[in-house]
C-alpha cells in the first residue's frame, strides 16, 4: 500500500518549505485551525508544482506531537520523523501499478485502503491516502472508492491528485473539495535553478519550458536540452530551403518519438515567443534562450512577424492535434509545410 516518491530527496515536508501555492496553504492552514477539513480533497494542477508536498505536508500537520503555533509540523517529533523516513504508518500512497499498457490504480488497491479504513489510524492520529494520479483509477477501482467517499470514517483523510478533473469521474469529483493549484513563476523556479548550479542562461531556458513545473524543470538535463534546442533551429532552417520530399521524412523520422516530437514543438514554440517578444520592444529580461540573445536580435533587425506569428500557430495547432490523437506523421507532414517559407531565415 505505501509506495516510496519519485520525488527528489528534497520533497518539502512542511508547509513552510512549499513554494509558490500561498492561496492553497492559507486555505488549509485555516481548515486545521478551525477544524474544518473536508474528508476528501482533490488537488488540481500541472505536474510538479507541490500537489504531492502539499498532501505530505497536511498529513504531517495533523499527526505531529507538538505542532507550531502557525499549525505547521514542528520536524522533530516521532510522527515528523516517521514521516521523513516514509515509514509512517498512517500515511499511505496508491499509485498505478506497473503492469499492462495503461498503469492504473486498480480495485484491489481500493479494497485494501477500504478494508484499513474499517480501523482507526495506527498512530492515534489521521490516516491520510493520497492517490496519484487519480486519473489512473480504472471503472472499478473508482467504484469502490465511491463507499468511501460516502460513508467517511472518523479520523480519515483522502486526497486526490489530477491535473485536470474533466479527466476523472464526476461522481468522485462531486464529493471532493477541489482546490486548484497554480504553475509557479518562472522567477521562482530560475532561482530554484540557479541555487543548483544552473547558469542564468541555462535556468531561463529550462524555467520557459517547464511550463511552470518546478519538478519538470529539476528533471530536465540542461546541456541535453541546449542540444535538442540546437538541433531544432538547424531542423527550422533545412524546412524553410528543403524541398517536399525533406520535409515528408522529417517528418516521418521525427513522429517515430514522442519525446522528440513534444521536445520540438515546445522549443520551436520558445524560439518564435522570444522573437516576437523582442520585435514588440518587451525586456530582454523575459527572453527564455537567453545564450541566443545575439542571434535573436540580429533576427529581429529584419522583422517577419506575420510570418512569426503564422509559424507559432501552425506549432500550437499540430501541439493540440497529437494531443487529440490524430495521426503524429500526418500531422507533422502539414506542420512541416506550413514551416517552408523559402528564402527566409529561422524566424
Amino acid at each position: 500500500m505505501h509506495s516510496k516518491p519519485t520525488s527528489t530527496d528534497t520533497t518539502p515536508l512542511f508547509f513552510r518549505d512549499i513554494l509558490g501555492q500561498e492561496r492553497v496553504l492559507a486555505y488549509l492552514r485555516a481548515a486545521l485551525r478551525t477544524g474544518r477539513l473536508a474528508h476528501a480533497y482533490l488537488f488540481l494542477g500541472p505536474e510538479g508544482v507541490g500537489k504531492e508536498s502539499v498532501a505530505r505536508a497536511l498529513a504531517g500537520a495533523l499527526n505531529c506531537l507538538q505542532p507550531r503555533e502557525d499549525g505547521d509540523a514542528c520536524g522533530a517529533c516521532p510522527s515528523c520523523k516517521r514521516l521523513a523516513a516514509e515509514s509512517h504508518p498512517d500515511f499511505l500512497v496508491l499509485r498505478p501499478t506497473s503492469e499492462g499498457r495503461q498503469p492504473q490504480i486498480k480495485i484491489d488497491q481500493i479494497r485494501e485502503l477500504r478494508r484499513l479504513t474499517a480501523y482507526p489510524p495506527v498512530a492515534g492520529g489521521w490516516r491520510v491516502a493520497l492517490l496519484k494520479p487519480a486519473e489512473a483509477l480504472n471503472d472499478a477501482a473508482a467504484n469502490s472508492l465511491l463507499k468511501i467517499l460516502e460513508e467517511p470514517p472518523p479520523q480519515h483523510l483522502l486526497i486526490l491528485t489530477a491535473k485536470v478533473e474533466a479527466d476523472l469521474f464526476l461522481t468522485v469529483v462531486s464529493r471532493c473539495q477541489k482546490l486548484s493549484f497554480s504553475p509557479l513563476p518562472p522567477n521562482l523556479i530560475e532561482e530554484k535553478l540557479r541555487a543548483r548550479g544552473l547558469n542564468p542562461a541555462q535556468a531561463a531556458l529550462l524555467s520557459a519550458i517547464s511550463g511552470g513545473s518546478l519538478g519538470r524543470a529539476l528533471a530536465l538535463e540542461p546541456e541535453e536540452l541546449l542540444q535538442k534546442r540546437d538541433r531544432v533551429l538547424r531542423e527550422l532552417q533545412d524546412l524553410s530551403q528543403g524541398s517536399a520530399t525533406q520535409v515528408l521524412e522529417w517528418a516521418q523520422a521525427l513522429a517515430k518519438s514522442p519525446e522528440e516530437t513534444d521536445a520540438f514543438l515546445l522549443l520551436a514554440q520558445l524560439w518564435y515567443r522570444d522573437l516576437l517578444l523582442l520585435a514588440s520592444g518587451g525586456p530582454e529580461r523575459l527572453v527564455a534562450h537567453q545564450d541566443g540573445l545575439r542571434e535573436l536580435k540580429r533576427q529581429v533587425q529584419r522583422p517577419h512577424m506575420e510570418n512569426w506569428f503564422k509559424r507559432l500557430a501552425a506549432l500550437s495547432t499540430a501541439q493540440r492535434q497529437l494531443l487529440a490523437n490524430l495521426n503524429p506523421e500526418l500531422t507533422l507532414d502539414l506542420l512541416g509545410f506550413r514551416l517552408q517559407e523559402r528564402g527566409e531565415p529561422v524566424g
